[in-house]
């Protein structure tokens, strides 16, 4: 059985928002499950890892988000997003130090609880700035950081297509 549940009310009408959001759901769960199924030290790191960086990169693109909207609480949201990152860094690091033993029961709920508040509380209070606004995938590509390519006209790989 699952330990978190997506619920149609952590939707916040911005897709990439609610797929990341469903995402990290699913890495709580997969998380949950290695750990109860006492997986081997490498399954359990490469979900923990996983579930670490794609926080970083949702909370990036969250905050991108938001600027773009002038969000008058973002300061506040950002200093959420740091203390938890710290937290799930924290986490990361004292598994890779002594291993499963340090991911708890008391662990995943807390990643559970702390999205749930963070949704519910937090990110549904800025669904009516963010009501139609996406970014561009320039704006997607600097999150991952990732170059930017130029194309034109002149180059060989589009003479394949």
């Amino acid at each position: 059985m699952a330990l978190f549940e997506w619920r149609d009310e952590f939707a916040t009408g911005v897709a990439m928002i609610d797929e990341d959001h469903q995402l990290l759901v699913s890495l709580i769960n997969q998380l949950h499950d290695a750990v109860e199924a006492e997986q081997d030290y490498d399954v359990v790191a490469s979900v923990l890892t996983v579930l670490t960086e794609y926080t970083h990169t949702h909370f990036a693109r969250e905050e991108l988000l938001l600027k773009k909207t002038d969000y008058p609480h973002l300061d506040r949201h950002m200093e959420q997003h740091r203390k938890l990152k710290r937290q799930v860094v924290d986490i990361h690091q004292r598994f890779m130090a002594e291993g499963a033993s340090t991911i708890a029961m008391e662990t995943l709920v807390f990643l559970k609880e702390w999205l749930t508040k963070h949704i519910l509380g937090t990110d549904l209070g800025y669904k009516s700035y963010v009501d139609g606004v996406t970014l561009t995938h320039e704006e997607e590509m600097s999150i991952r950081g990732l170059p930017q390519l130029e194309m034109s006209d002149k180059d060989p790989l589009l003479s394949l297509a």
